[in-house]
């Protein structure tokens, strides 16, 4: 079998895109399988344990990412591909909600609910493969319970932990097209549990974090723009990897209201790709990605965030040169 190069242009929360294939050397390209569109990579930042007030709040981010190269299995470019382009803007529109009633040691019940507008742009040389956006559409829907536990304070009043916990599920309701290459929906249900949290050890830091971990079924009709063979047999449906990945955060608050500090995301998968229920070797994708951020707070619940990454450790996805979001959050 020939060897399987996997790509990956990255979206946010709130995430990243289709994965996809180049071209084999001789025949029909190898299947292609990724991760979920709608995953959280890098959407969230600095004070992610809080959640506002109890009631309503909106959040919404746009988000920008560059990708000018994409890598194998080793971490190497892909010379396939000539002078790939793979440009996304995302719009992700968030309402949550969490009840001012407490049940046990200040837990509060709610929910949560996530619907992006993607943007694709893919433009790719005439001397190496030609992979097909799908323009602007509606992503995949991320919703599910969370509960969101009170601050633990010190002997001044003074937070120093809070956490919250999700179980999030990916509704395979977003824009898909099994002719393109490069689409809004992923074409299959995930479930993604997570654990955030923030801890303050001193006046003005803080540290925070968010853990991930995500278990993906199968896509039955598999997305490609070409005819797709794996071990000599038409390609009936694939299932992506199982992965774990991590959001993490340092800021100081240089003067009252406005905290500066690094960002960051590690993702990795942490068993193959399937095809046709059989194992597709050398499938795993990783990236990492850090940079600075600023937090605003703008009043009680209210906050804006700033915050660029850049990816390195990137292996069978396209690695993005850039990423850029802002995200503004209101509470009710």
């Amino acid at each position: 079998m020939n060897t399987i190069k996997k790509i990956c242009p990255a979206l946010l929360v709130l995430a990243t895109l289709s994965s996809l294939e180049t071209v084999a050397a001789n025949g029909p390209p190898p299947p292609s399988v990724g991760e979920p569109n709608g995953i959280n990579l890098g959407g969230t930042s600095f004070y992610d344990g809080f959640a506002g007030l109890p009631g309503f709040s909106f959040q919404q981010y746009l988000k920008y990412t560059s990708a000018s190269s994409i890598r194998n299995n080793s971490g190497k470019e892909i010379k396939d591909f000539d002078n790939p382009k793979i440009n996304v803007t995302s719009l992700i529109n968030q309402l949550s909600y969490y009840s001012p009633n407490t049940i046990g040691a200040g837990a509060h019940l709610g929910w949560n609910i996530i619907v992006p507008i993607v943007s694709l742009d893919g433009d790719f040389g005439s001397n190496g493969p030609q992979l097909k956006d799908n323009a602007t559409g509606v992503g995949d829907v991320t919703t599910g319970p969370l509960v969101q536990f009170d601050p633990i304070v010190d002997e001044h009043g003074r937070p120093i932990f809070v956490q919250r916990l999700a179980l999030d599920v990916l509704l395979p309701v977003g824009k898909y097209d099994e002719h393109k290459d490069l689409n809004q929906g992923s074409n299959f249900y995930s479930i993604n549990p997570y654990w955030a949290a923030t801890w303050m050890p001193a006046p003005r830091w803080e540290v925070s974090w968010r853990l991930h971990y995500l278990q993906n079924f199968k896509n039955k009709d598999p997305a490609s723009s070409s005819v797709q063979l794996f071990e000599g047999q038409p390609v009936r449906d694939t299932q992506a990897g199982k992965a774990a990945w991590i959001n993490f955060t340092a800021s100081y608050e240089v003067i009252p209201n406005v905290s500066v500090g690094l960002n960051g995301y590690y993702f990795k998968q942490i068993s193959d790709d399937e095809v046709n229920g059989h194992r597709l070797a050398d499938s795993r994708e990783k990236v990492l990605g850090i940079g600075p951020g600023v937090f605003w707070k703008v009043g009680d619940g209210d906050g804006v965030w700033f915050n660029t990454y850049r990816e390195t450790e990137v292996e069978n996805r396209a690695r993005n040169d850039y990423v850029v979001q802002v995200r503004y959050a209101h509470t009710f």
